[in-house]
């Protein structure tokens, strides 16, 4: 087990310091306070690229974390990640992204606006651990909300059936295979005529392909449906 001391590392521009226990650096939700789930915009969502129930403390962090279920180079993220004191006084960064093997520890902020008396001594001292601090604009993230409000049925029908244990590997390799010999088709025309009691694990398989980027969707504009066009990704 990881030691719990506490590590002072103090920016090299000025006197300013992060103070942060050793064995937090594994990133861990951290529990919200009731209290701040009834003063804040408060989301909760389960999510496949993070294990269990999401917290969010506004609305963009909310979106945010649907851009990253739709996006390719994310691997894993996790909401709320550490606990923190920066120059005395806590902190909890917004969340840990695992993106193309780089760990990105990010903040969200109107105008990304962020106290240059934290934001240099983070940076100092997840630089240290290969990891890098940045701090995105509400605004750039809330650009992309169409996008990442059609991704919310996906991720949420992802999300339930990942403790039902259902097993879509044949039909996900017929989708596949449909899907690549044609170089595009519409959604409905891959599903094909499937039975009623089928229709939920093919539609299911469909959107494990999505997900893994298997297969593609533009989402950008309208939601998925029976007519939106599908093509294989090699």
């Amino acid at each position: 087990m990881a030691s719990s001391r506490f590590i002072n590392q103090p920016d090299p521009l000025s006197n300013h310091s992060v103070r942060f226990s050793q064995n937090r650096l594994v990133p861990v939700q951290q529990p919200t306070r009731l209290k701040l789930t009834k003063r804040t915009d408060y989301y909760e969502q389960r999510c496949v690229k993070y294990p269990g129930r999401a917290s969010f403390h506004c609305y963009t962090e909310f979106i945010h974390a649907l851009l990253l279920e739709a996006d390719p180079e994310v691997a894993s993220f996790v909401p709320q990640p550490y606990q923190i004191v920066v120059n005395r006084k806590p902190y909890i960064p917004d969340v840990y992204v695992v993106r193309n093997g780089q760990i990105d520890i990010l903040e969200l902020k109107p105008r990304a606006e962020f106290e240059p008396e934290k934001a240099m001594p983070l940076r100092a001292f997840f630089d240290q651990y290969g990891m890098h601090f940045e701090v995105l604009a509400n605004e750039t993230v809330l650009e992309q909300e169409p996008l990442a409000l059609h991704w919310l049925h996906i991720v949420q029908t992802l999300a339930d059936a990942i403790g039902h244990g259902f097993d879509t590997v044949d039909q996900e390799q017929r989708l596949f295979d449909t899907a690549r010999l044609e170089n595009s088709m519409t959604v409905g025309e891959l599903l094909g005529a499937t039975a009623r009691s089928e229709r939920y694990i093919s539609e299911l398989a469909l959107y494990r392909l999505l997900h893994r980027h298997d297969l593609h969707c533009d989402l950008s504009v309208a939601p998925l449906d029976y007519e939106t066009e599908v093509t294989a990704w090699f």
